[in-house]
């Protein structure tokens, strides 16, 4: 290799690129261990969701604590660890999914820590220690099941069986499966007029929808709250503590009214200020730069033209803009672990992407929709043409952070930020400011 071709422009950016990319992985990596091995209170946001069971009486959320009850009362398990193990079991499972499926469609595997799904929920507190991953181990599994079975009563069985229990372990997965799944069946019965085919599709989907009322009205109050932490105190060893509201982080949270919760994620949201700034113009920001990435992110990191087109742009958006209208509830007044809404939003329109063929998503929508979907597309595409410089760099700058949209937030949570603070790290762990020090003083004797 030459000098010329060395310092070849694009080989610079090249190289920048993957030096970024290297420290980036090696930043999650060193994260996620230190993660692994911290401890967490069970009184703590991370460590009460786990908690919640039936002990109390039918409640939301409660089933995968109902599981852990009666394995840590009859056979005296680790709870911290067998909740840490399976975790990452479902953490791992997921990301096997994405990087298998990027591999067989020859998708670039640069997207996949930097386009937000996989990455921020490690960057930004223990995350993934929720129940998100396994929320969509759920997902993939329903969808496969709707694509590989024929036979319309199994598909029915399965399909509510695995989404029944997915809703009873977060009912958020009510928002962004249940309407595509609606889609997909009506999409199979529309030959059949449209009155029928909404009456087929509600139908299939009746149990589902069931349980994800009962869900929303039986969230819990601060006597059942009680309860159920009263269950725990013997079997794992908890000390007895009367719950007031926020105390016991999650399992107190159930408790909280509607109008409460409303008010209080509505203000958080949007009537906040950061150095005068609303909250509402970061979000006016974040969403569209958001948006902007995960569109072209496959366009400009591939490897010829044939792997993802124009058109494959148009279905993958039109998913995109279909989740996020889905979603809409949950950005306004139902949660204030935004960054989490925008992992749901963007790991549910991939899993859509990679398992439904883009034939069948492309017949889902009406045409004017799809028209709509590539007018934003253009708009976008005449204020910043796609690059892969432009897409790299807003990657790098645009941060997602979980809680609190604001200045510092932003700024902590993008990767540019993590990516200099692990060579800080790298630095500082190489005593290179000792030998730097040492040298400016050996040259000062000299002189």
């Amino acid at each position: 290799m030459n000098i010329k071709t060395l310092f070849n422009k694009n080989n610079i950016k090249q190289t920048l690129l993957n030096t970024a990319y290297m420290l980036f992985l090696l930043l999650l990596f060193l994260k996620f261990t230190t993660q692994i091995c911290s401890t967490y209170s069970y009184e703590s946001w991370v460590g009460s969701e786990w908690l919640i069971n039936y002990q109390g009486g039918f409640v939301r959320r409660g089933f995968i604590g109902e599981i852990l009850f009666f394995f840590a009362k009859h056979f005296n398990i680790n709870l911290a660890w067998t909740i840490k193990i399976f975790c990452l079991l479902c953490y791992a499972a997921v990301s096997a999914f994405f990087i298998n499926a990027f591999i067989k469609k020859s998708y670039s595997l640069y997207i996949l820590p930097l386009c937000f799904f996989l990455g921020t929920h490690i960057l930004d507190g223990m995350y993934w220690h929720k129940r998100d991953y396994m929320m969509f181990i759920f997902l993939i599994a329903i969808l496969w099941v709707f694509t590989k079975i024929n036979k319309t009563t199994v598909k029915f069985l399965i399909i509510n069986i695995l989404l029944i229990v997915a809703l009873q372990i977060h009912e958020v997965l009510g928002f962004f499966v249940i309407p595509f799944l609606f889609l997909l069946y009506f999409n199979e019965y529309g030959k059949k007029g449209i009155l029928q085919s909404i009456a087929l599709s509600f139908v299939f989907l009746l149990p589902s929808i069931c349980t994800f009322l009962l869900t929303l009205k039986y969230h819990g109050n601060l006597e059942i709250a009680q309860t159920i932490w009263n269950s725990w105190v013997a079997v794992a060893n908890l000390n007895a503590a009367e719950l007031t509201k926020y105390s016991h982080g999650a399992l107190s949270a159930i408790a909280l009214t509607c109008e409460y919760v409303f008010a209080i994620h509505l203000k958080i949201n949007y009537l906040n200020s950061d150095r005068s700034v609303s909250s509402i113009v970061f979000w006016a920001m974040i969403i569209p730069l958001v948006y902007y990435i995960v569109t072209n992110a496959l366009l400009v990191f591939r490897k010829n033209e044939s792997i993802f087109t124009n058109r494959d742009k148009t279905v993958l958006s039109s998913v995109l803009i279909f989740q996020l209208i889905c979603l809409l509830p949950c950005f306004s007044v139902l949660s204030c672990d935004l960054g989490r809404i925008i992992f749901y939003w963007i790991a549910s329109s991939f899993v859509i992407f990679l398992l439904i063929s883009k034939e069948k998503i492309a017949n889902l929508f009406p045409a004017g929709y799809v028209r709509f979907i590539e007018k934003i597309n253009r708009g976008l595409t005449n204020i910043l043409h796609p690059t892969k410089t432009t897409v790299a760099l807003l990657m790098m700058f645009t941060g997602i952070p979980v809680f609190g949209f604001n200045f510092p937030s932003i700024i902590i949570s993008s990767m540019i930020y993590n990516v200099l603070r692990m060579i800080s790290i790298l630095l500082s762990a190489l005593k290179v400011d000792e030998i730097l020090t040492i040298l400016f003083d050996f040259f000062l004797n000299i002189f």
